[in-house]
């Protein structure tokens, strides 16, 4: 009698057939259906089939936990530590400085990351750890991603048109204002109440003016691209999928 083989590893003895294929597979080959088992490739095949969860705006739906929110509170705060016990050279080589952009593009992200103040950073990561949370819950992980960076850059962008060439710009408030911006233009849409975003976009607004060192142009450039972009979201999501005709 010949003893039935896997047909990934004809060395190895088949415990069991592929309940989609019918083919013999091994142990180590062998994955949990809702019936039975199968095989790595009929398993993969029906995970690809399953149709993909959205969230409200439209965005893959890949999980509950924040993770992309987390990410970059993790980052600023890396960043944070490296700026205090690293060499001063960390710093000069973070912060958006207008007149080095051209020949260091990596500053327009990477300030906004670069807090040196305690205060600082912490009233922006606050803001980001009320807001990040259900941003990324409404337009998925990669939207959210996109927001944010984007953001960040639109604020950057900002301050290397607008402010003084040799000026010295870092910190996370020009995406946090995208991320204000975005709730702003959706919360809008949705008829939800949006007094207290208002109230906290005029304060921001009128304390760039007043508190010296503070950048509205950064600020300025967050907000308006993260409600562009969320402007987009909304519009995507409102799409519906054009049916399939037939000849």
């Amino acid at each position: 009698m010949t003893e039935t083989v896997c047909y990934r590893h004809p060395d190895r003895p088949a415990g069991v057939r592929c309940q989609r294929c019918d083919r013999p597979i091994c142990p180590a080959c062998m994955n949990s259906a809702a019936v039975g088992f199968q095989c790595p490739s009929c398993f993969n095949e029906g995970v690809r089939s399953v149709p993909r969860t959205r969230t409200s705006l439209g965005g893959i739906q890949r999980g509950n936990q924040p993770i992309v929110t987390y990410t970059m509170l993790a980052l600023n705060v890396l960043v944070f530590i490296l700026v205090h016990v690293g060499p001063p050279r960390i710093l000069q080589d973070l912060v958006m400085v207008p007149m080095l952009t051209e020949s260091e593009p990596w500053r327009l992200l990477t300030s906004a990351f670069t807090h040196v103040q305690i205060f600082h950073i912490f009233s922006n990561l606050f803001m980001l750890w009320q807001l990040g949370p259900p941003l990324e819950h409404m337009l998925g992980r990669l939207r959210f991603t996109a927001l944010y960076l984007l953001s960040a850059l639109g604020g950057s962008v900002a301050v290397w048109i607008l402010s003084a060439p040799g000026g010295a710009t870092l910190g996370a408030s020009g995406a946090v204002l995208g991320l204000v911006g975005a709730l702003l233009v959706i919360s809008r849409a949705r008829n939800q109440d949006i007094t207290w975003i208002i109230m906290y976009v005029g304060v921001t607004a009128v304390l760039s003016f007043v508190i010296p060192n503070v950048s509205w142009e950064g600020h300025l450039g967050g907000f308006i691209v993260g409600a562009a972009l969320a402007w987009v979201f909304l519009q995507l999501s409102k799409r519906k999928p054009r049916n399939k005709q037939t000849a």
